[in-house]
């Protein structure tokens, strides 16, 4: 059926904007009607190309996401209707169009009778499954306030957690970058200034020498190459990650790198654990609730992990034994979780351990940030005084001579 875009006002003069579907222009006038508004203008929707460039690879990032559900709970908290609410938030989404059209379809999914839960789940392209099942779970608490509460507080912290890894890794990255320009400058503009003068002291030159001369030429010949295989990296590297076991090995490996897996790998842990624990908190079922965290990391081998937990409790075996037969699982993890299923308190002791391998995660972060500036400003001291003395000791050589 085809859908309709409407603009009208309740009957305190308040602007309304939604869509509707229904079989011709005057069902939709009907059941606008019946809503208790006053039509200013309708017109049937399409998607032009305008809406299309919008949607094509649009996104809608972690930090929208935020602001989305903060004020979403903020407005619901003050007492506005779930309707209502969505209508204020539609009007206020200005930067990303796309989103707020999202915004706009789920105000007009529950003017059509729609639950909450349902009008997400119709958007479940941007919304994961966990954000689904915390509003399922909201609605049939009453509580959705605090479910929309907690889900603001859970992508805070993921989104402060990002943003303090990317401020760790900008300035390594930035002087590894520019180490690297330095480097191929030196090798392919300054090294062959000297090669006439390195030919016209007719004795065999320094192995360091030697060698920085080949690979200077060699780059210069056949730079090509290096370009064709660092695509070729990036091709093999982008189809090992479509492929499900070479993925997978990727990941296991990934986690086990020194400090930076470390740092991958618990702070994975640390959002699954506190995630898992805000669904139970909201008697979202164990088996429920660990599906659909198995489905926001992007970890292969951490979301193995726990589907092997999830069948485990599918046979009856308790969560904690099921933690434990998971090697990728620290000891902590089966054993706090053992805690809380003997006190009735699992929740909370999951909430405990995700917060203790986020504070590490923060303290490894800080660690690494100090660690790897000097490291880095290092490695460009050795490869540059490496091509600096390539030059230097022929020179010697030559006033030696003289």
């Amino acid at each position: 059926m085809p859908l309709f875009d409407y603009v009208g006002s309740n009957s305190q003069g308040k602007s309304k904007k939604g869509r509707i579907t229904a079989s011709t222009r005057q069902d939709a006038l009907l059941e606008i009607a019946k809503q208790g508004l006053v039509i200013r203008s309708i017109h049937e929707h399409n998607d032009s190309i305008w809406y299309k460039e919008l949607s094509v690879g649009q996104r809608v990032k972690l930090q929208d996401k935020v602001v989305f559900l903060r004020q979403f709970a903020t407005i619901i908290k003050a007492g506005v209707t779930v309707s209502d609410a969505l209508d204020i938030l539609t009007d206020q989404e200005e930067k990303n169009k796309y989103f707020k059209q999202v915004i706009m379809e789920m105000a007009t999914n529950l003017r059509e009778g729609q639950t909450l839960s349902q009008a997400f789940e119709n958007q479940s392209k941007i919304f994961s499954p966990m954000i689904i099942h915390m509003i399922r779970a909201g609605e049939g608490s009453g509580r959705l306030e605090e479910s929309l509460d907690h889900l603001a507080t859970y992508y805070e912290r993921q989104h402060k957690s990002k943003q303090k890894m990317s401020t760790a890794m900008v300035y390594p990255a930035f002087v590894f970058i520019m180490s690297i320009g330095v480097v191929l400058f030196l090798l392919t503009s300054i090294i062959p200034m000297f090669r006439s003068m390195f030919a016209s002291l007719h004795t065999e030159l320094p192995l360091i020498t030697r060698v920085i001369l080949t690979i200077s030429d060699w780059l210069r010949s056949y730079w090509y190459v290096l370009f064709v295989l660092l695509i070729g990296l990036v091709i093999f590297v982008i189809a090992a990650f479509k492929n499900k076991s070479s993925k997978l090995r990727l990941d296991y490996a990934i986690i086990k790198l020194p400090l930076i897996g470390t740092i991958v790998y618990k702070g994975e842990l640390s959002r699954l654990l506190w995630m898992l624990a805000l669904l139970l908190s909201s008697s979202v079922p164990v088996i429920d609730a660990l599906h659909s965290i198995e489905k926001i990391t992007s970890n292969l081998a951490i979301r193995q992990a726990i589907h092997n937990v999830a069948q485990a409790l599918d046979f009856g075996r308790p969560l904690s034994e099921a933690f434990q037969e998971e090697k990728i699982f620290p000891s902590m993890v089966h054993h706090m979780t053992a805690i809380g299923e003997k006190t009735g308190m699992l929740d909370q002791m999951l909430n405990s351990v995700a917060k203790y391998y986020e504070d590490d995660v923060e303290q490894m972060t800080e660690r690494m940030k100090v660690l790897i500036e000097p490291l880095v400003i290092l490695f460009l001291a050795v490869v540059v005084g490496f091509i600096v003395l390539a030059i230097i000791i022929p020179m010697f050589q030559i006033y030696q001579n003289v």
